[in-house]
């Protein structure tokens, strides 16, 4: 298994722009016209900030100059952020004990300084398959966190575990945008907090990204309100109701939406965190807000000093890793190293056995799958299909597939598949029309490559041209094309063309039946319809294939082919 983390984006002055943004930029010489994000808003209205520098400065630089260097106690400092997806690392690797040997450097002996994350902390890993996230919960109890925004993994075991766990949790998890049906704040969270730090009033929200319903086990009857409008609220709340000094975003939401934020929302003084992979090499200033994101744990660690009125005093990216990825010479806490191996090797004496062997690489990578037909795909929905032998399709979006390492040719542990296969989704049966399976392969499929979209932030430089098919599938043969516009082409099923009318047997997951995005035709089937529910997880459904079998070998078959035309 490779320890590659090919799904991390490194950005540099103006590479953190994203491209309308930069081009805009380049093209405007005053403050009469602004770059469009695509929202649809208005941003033509001056921020306050704007009037403070020269209109260059603010629109058109990714780097910036510190102010003058302010007095200590006219300063507080943010240490974030965590997002580590439930994980807790690898003894020797870059682990949680090595993390908080120098989270708590960074804290001790001042009261100037917070420690906050931004989500994905419950869900999903190897360890929170067994643990719905509540392992996670008790080392963060013990990280002296002033607080924690939700993210989208934070709900992948249901919203009734969420909230157990956030009632668990000795610090706030704050969510400013998920409402209750009645649009109440969600139990055990809250919707802001407030500290009070050297003298400075900080409020502090979260927002999560556009589309959460279909990225998580997030409740249709649950609110969730617009990320940017939220944010505007918000920031007018904590400084007209709150009298906040400095408001500050612990986001969840892609990268290229918190350039929108900045845009829209005046009276926002920073963003941390993201829902994208993506680590600045240095803080960026737009619009007047800082915008500082650091990746996931346990590779780096975000440090951020603002003044009383907001603005970047100093940034610094503490690596946890060098160049090459090996860990830096840090010495674990040594309480958290010894519950890290201790929940390890239980673990261990569960997952550590042998399911069978691959004769050909597999691939996990989001580059892959999200981009074409693959090896690890067809393994997975080939396993679909076997476990019940009534389907005639099987269905696995591209991002229930994780890890973005490759493993084989070789041996397959029980820990391989699940770590590949995490979460807590059940494999069904139910019928659909043929009409119903183009559009989830057009609809769910063929999403811009330009555009922002929950399912590819993470896929960083290795994301492929054009549109993106974003799923894999067994069964099925089909054409697609990917520029100008997107369109599914000649589709078989078993060999035989795709008949719009004609009934056919879909073996997936709930997840994709009821929630992700792109699959809305499979959304409208009633349950009474669903044929089966197997109550068996995806993930050990693929061990069990695997192992019946002893050795895969997985063939691509040309069932997702691209026909761009050649310019």
């Amino acid at each position: 298994m490779s320890n590659d983390r090919p799904d991390r984006q490194y950005l540099s002055g103006k590479e953190k722009r994203p491209a309308s943004y930069e081009q805009a930029a380049s093209e405007t010489t005053d403050n009469q016209s602004r770059p469009s994000c695509g929202c649809g808003r208005d941003h033509s209205m001056v921020s306050r900030r704007e009037v403070l520098g020269a209109t260059a400065a603010a629109v058109t630089a990714s780097a910036f100059s510190l102010p003058a260097a302010a007095e200590e106690d006219d300063t507080f400092t943010i240490v974030h952020d965590l997002h580590s997806h439930s994980d807790i690392g690898e003894p020797g690797e870059p682990n949680i004990a090595r993390y908080q040997a120098l989270v708590q450097e960074q804290l001790a002996d001042r009261d100037d300084v917070l420690f906050m994350g931004s989500g994905d902390e419950l869900g999903s890993s190897l360890i929170s398959f067994f643990t719905e996230g509540r392992h996670k919960v008790e080392f963060m109890n013990d990280m002296n966190l002033t607080g924690v925004g939700v993210g989208n993994h934070d709900f992948d075991y249901g919203i009734d575990t969420a909230l157990e766990k956030f009632g668990d949790s000795e610090f706030p998890w704050i969510t400013s945008n998920l409402k209750t049906p009645d649009g109440e704040q969600l139990p055990n969270t809250e919707e802001y907090i407030i500290e009070e730090v050297n003298g400075i009033r900080l409020g502090v929200f979260n927002v999560v990204l556009d589309g959460f319903h279909n990225i998580t086990d997030y409740p249709d009857d649950h609110i969730q309100e617009d990320p940017v409008r939220r944010a505007e609220e918000m920031t007018t709340l904590l400084r007209e109701d709150e009298n906040c000094d400095v408001v500050v975003l612990a986001s969840h939401v892609p990268h290229e939406t918190h350039f929108e934020i900045a845009e829209t929302v005046d009276g926002l003084d920073a963003i941390f965190g993201s829902h994208s992979h993506v680590t600045f090499d240095d803080a960026d200033i737009h619009e007047g807000t800082v915008i500082s994101e650091i990746g996931y744990a346990y590779f780096h660690l975000g440090v951020m000093t603002l003044d009383a009125d907001g603005n970047l005093v100093d940034w610094e990216r503490i690596d946890l890793v060098d160049e090459e990825g090996e860990p830096a010479a840090i010495e674990p806490d040594p309480e958290f190293k010894a519950r890290l191996e201790e929940q390890r090797d239980a673990i261990d004496e569960q997952v550590s056995e042998p399911v069978g062997t691959t004769a050909v690489e597999l691939s996990a990578s989001g580059a892959v799958n999200y981009a074409r037909e693959s090896h690890m795909g067809n393994l997975i929905t080939n396993a679909m299909l076997d476990f019940y032998e009534e389907a005639d399709v099987a269905f696995q979006n591209a991002g229930g597939i994780r890890t973005n390492d490759t493993y084989g040719p070789g041996e397959l542990t029980f820990e391989d598949i699940l770590s590949i296969n995490p979460f807590d989704n059940e494999i069904i049966l139910f019928d659909v029309t043929g009409r119903d399976i183009r559009s989830a392969l057009g609809e769910r499929g063929l999403t811009d490559g330009e555009e922002e979209d929950s399912r590819i932030s993470h896929l960083g430089n290795e994301a492929p041209f054009g549109a993106q098919q974003g799923q894999q599938v067994a069964g099925i043969q089909y054409e697609w094309r990917g520029h100008e516009e997107p369109e599914v082409l000649n589709v078989f099923v078993n060999g035989e063309p795709l008949d719009d009318e004609e009934t056919y047997t879909v073996a997936t997951t709930d997840f994709i039946k009821d929630i992700a995005s792109g699959y809305e035709a499979f959304h409208q089937i009633p349950d009474e319809d669903i044929i089966a529910e197997s109550g068996t997880r995806y993930g050990p459904a693929v061990g069990e294939y695997i192992s019946e079998r002893g050795t895969v070998e997985p063939e691509l078959e040309n069932r997702i082919i691209r026909v761009d035309e050649t310019v």
